[in-house]
């Protein structure tokens, strides 16, 4: 039969009932209803609006004709919601009860009912399904809407109320559990991120007003008129702690905001707790309203603080914000009964609220995390730039203190040479120059002097750093070589160009000075010359030296050992030479001696 229905489109239909009545109970224990005293009535149905200030039973009766001539189908019965427990029974048989039918009553206001009714139960002809309904006064009580029909009509009307009022209430709250615990954690271990402690607790108590929707039980409170005061002074927790949320988000920092807020809350959390029982109806219709204005206002100021910055996150909560409120502003009026049912969308509300808070506040976390490392690699690149100074600094101070420590040796070896060695040929000079011989003929005297010459250049060469001028350098053999010129009666000029800034290592400045200085040598002993001319210039990366005199030449046998001691004069000038990186050339005639050394300023790997 099922499957002929199912094959029929037509055959999916609800059947209305032939009658729905109702009477108020005796008291709480009533088992029967009473015998007279029916009147028919819709539903829904809320009947403090009929029977002002009862609390206790009421019972409903609902009566419709099977057909007898056919055989009897299958029938689903779908009870949206009573408040606040009951008993059902359908032919004087009970097929549902709640377990707490007096106070504290079951919540069975947000549980919607579905059963298959078939024989023994549906009995052709006249059927009567009797309702049971036990509530307070101050709560709305009644019975919701009822319909019976086809499975394939039936079905999914409770399919979709038990997706709407119970499997999404569930998904809201763990959702919303998911967010209280992982913000509250961020603002624990970030007191100064006030925005994630407020959006937690908001979570927190949100959590438990909404549990309203799902529990069948006031546990732990003896009462539902405790239950629902505790259940609103939450609301109104969880729409201040959104309110304080909005301005943190916002950077709203003066006080006049948080105070218009405070006032109205505190006083209706007041009224919840002292207020009396006959007032709590009006207490708890201020308090949802007070929430509801608190809401959007939070909701504004999210939504201009959007339009103002445009920032991503704040756009995106503000949508989701605007989804919000419509379905707010609905479920609110119809718990003020300006709209008819009792079917509430706050599980929508709520995920749409808090996913698009989830989103700001991890996009802002994001967008920090990105600051954060951006400030981290600026740091590690200064650090990196104060690190490479650093070295550079104390490799600069090693080179430093390693020239110096080189520097006093050297002045300690150049103060050792003079005062022991010096001192030693100049007094061995002396003592022959005492004697009655030939100094100019005696080659051993001739040997000290070359021998205290050449000292004196080391003395003198040694006294400088690498980073002294070649022409500090030559100054005090220049003045040297002017006293021995002078004396005999050789007339010398001097050219020096572009030395300023020219630089030679200690040892190739001192064979160079060696080259000079054994020129000026042969100057004075060989070339009976009037006059000199020596020329140093430094241009384009190369060292000139040329040394011109007017005397009267050599021949090339004789230059090659001019000196009376053997192993000196222009071979040892040629050897330094070479070691320089350049060439000598001597160009001797009749009319004089030219002598020419090219050399470069940088040395050249040797091979």
């Amino acid at each position: 039969m099922c499957c002929a229905a199912a094959a029929n489109p037509a055959a999916a239909q609800t059947l209305p009932f032939d009658r729905i009545e109702t009477v108020p109970g005796q008291g709480w224990d009533d088992e029967t209803p009473p015998a007279g005293g029916w009147q028919a009535i819709t539903l829904p149905d809320d009947w403090s609006a009929r029977l002002p200030g009862h609390d206790g039973i009421v019972w409903y009766r609902l009566s419709w004709t099977e057909p007898q001539d056919q055989p009897l189908q299958a029938r689903d019965l779908f009870l949206r919601d009573l408040t606040m427990a009951g008993v059902v029974m359908l032919n004087g048989s009970e097929i549902a009860h709640d377990p707490q039918l007096v106070e504290p009553l079951s919540r069975s206001w947000n549980l919607p009912r579905y059963w298959r009714l078939d024989e023994p139960l549906l009995r052709a002809g006249r059927n009567e399904l009797l309702i049971r309904v036990s509530g307070l006064a101050a709560f709305q009580p009644g019975l919701g809407e009822v319909l019976l029909g086809t499975p394939e009509a039936v079905q999914p009307l409770y399919a979709n109320e038990l997706l709407m009022r119970r499997s999404l209430q569930w998904v809201s709250i763990g959702i919303t559990v998911v967010m209280a615990v992982l913000y509250g954690m961020l603002w624990a271990l970030r007191r100064s991120e006030v925005t994630y402690g407020w959006f937690s607790l908001f979570s927190a108590l949100w959590v438990l007003f909404a549990l309203n929707y799902l529990v069948t039980s006031p546990w732990p409170f003896e009462t539902t008129g405790a239950y629902q005061r505790s259940n609103h002074v939450f609301m109104l927790g969880s729409v201040a702690a959104f309110y304080m949320f909005a301005l943190s988000f916002c950077d709203i920092r003066r006080r006049w905001p948080r105070m218009l807020m405070a006032v109205p809350v505190a006083a209706c959390v007041l009224g919840l707790i002292l207020a009396p029982t006959n007032l709590v109806a009006e207490v708890r219709a201020t308090a949802v309203l007070v929430a509801l204005i608190t809401h959007l206002a939070a909701c504004a100021l999210l939504v201009s603080h959007a339009v103002l910055s445009r920032r991503a996150e704040a756009v995106v909560l503000a949508a989701c914000l605007l989804l919000s409120v419509g379905i707010d502003v609905h479920d609110t009026l119809v718990y003020m009964r300006v709209l008819p049912g009792n079917g509430y969308y706050l599980a929508l509300s709520s995920c749409a609220t808090l996913l698009g808070i989830s989103f700001a506040l991890t996009w802002r976390m994001v967008q920090d995390m990105r600051l954060v490392e951006h400030f981290n690699q600026v740091l590690q690149k200064r650090v990196d730039e104060a690190s490479h100074r650093l070295a550079e600094g104390m490799q600069r101070q090693h080179d430093a203190q390693l020239e110096q420590t080189r520097l006093a040796e050297r002045l300690n070896l150049v103060r050792d040479l003079h005062d022991g060695l010096g001192m030693t040929i100049n007094s061995h000079i002396h003592a022959l120059q005492g004697e009655e011989t030939d100094s100019r003929r005696d080659p051993g005297l001739w040997a000290l002097r070359e021998v205290n010459d050449d000292l004196r250049l080391i003395i003198e060469n040694s006294a400088f750093d690498d980073s002294e001028d070649l022409g500090e350098r030559i100054a005090p053999l220049r003045h040297r070589s002017m006293r021995l010129l002078e004396a005999a009666g050789i007339e010398c000029r001097w050219q020096l160009e572009g030395l300023q800034g020219c630089r030679l290592s200690s040892r190739r400045a001192l064979d160079f000075l060696r080259v000079l200085q054994e020129a000026l040598a042969n100057v004075v002993k060989h070339s009976s010359a009037r006059q000199v001319l020596v020329r140093i210039a430094a241009q384009r990366g190369e060292l000139q030296l040329e040394v011109q005199d007017d005397g009267r030449g050599f021949t090339p046998e004789a230059a090659n050992n001019p000196s009376p001691v053997p192993g000196m004069g222009l071979a040892s000038m040629r050897s330094r030479a070479r070691r320089l990186g350049g060439e000598l050339h001597i160009d001797s005639r009749a009319d004089g001696t030219r002598l020419r050394l090219r050399c470069p300023l940088a040395a050249r790997p040797v091979a």
